[in-house]
């Protein structure tokens, strides 16, 4: 429930902010999925294409990941990958990169899409541009707003209902 303090001291409380439970059951089916392959592996011909907003201040990845725009890295979880761990909020992998093994830190926050092409199931998540980006490196705003206007294009052009944009159904304000 979303609760603010008026100015007169009186509360102002706004109801259920939905948009966010459903973000957080959503983020549970990752967090779930993840838990499970790095007790018993992958299941069938199951692998994933993880992308995360590389500009959060708690992502751990290789120096090669980064470009000068890191805000979006994909990895993906098939062959190559070892020490998978899951908690309730992050998880961490050993990738290959050129040959050399890499370990990659992402908490849940960071998670922009979840994919398992074997099956057709995807996941889009809002970005948590705010607390994202540190200080010495925000971007101009405009820019990033233009990230999400691509981002809803894309979406929205996905006949197979593949992919699952909640800014679909958020209120335009």
């Amino acid at each position: 429930i979303s609760v603010n303090n008026n100015d007169d001291g009186t509360l102002n409380i706004k109801g259920f902010d939905y948009d966010d439970l459903v973000e957080e059951s959503l983020k549970n089916v990752v967090k779930k999925v993840l838990k499970i392959t790095a007790e018993s592996g992958l299941v069938g011909n199951s692998h994933f294409f993880i992308s995360f907003n590389g500009n959060d201040n708690e992502v751990i990845v290789p120096d090669e990941l980064k470009s000068s725009d890191s805000s979006e890295i994909k990895i993906i979880i098939q062959h190559q990958f070892w020490d998978l761990k899951a908690t309730d909020e992050h998880f961490e992998v050993t990738l290959s990169f050129n040959g050399q093994k890499k370990n990659i830190y992402v908490p849940y926050k960071a998670i922009t899409s979840f994919t398992d092409p074997s099956v057709g199931f995807g996941l889009q998540f809002k970005v948590e541009e705010k607390k994202a980006i540190p200080n010495e490196e925000k971007k101009d705003e405009n820019t990033v707003l233009e990230n999400k206007k691509d981002q809803t294009k894309l979406t929205k052009k996905t006949e197979s209902g593949e992919i699952i944009s909640l800014n679909e159904f958020r209120d335009k304000k």
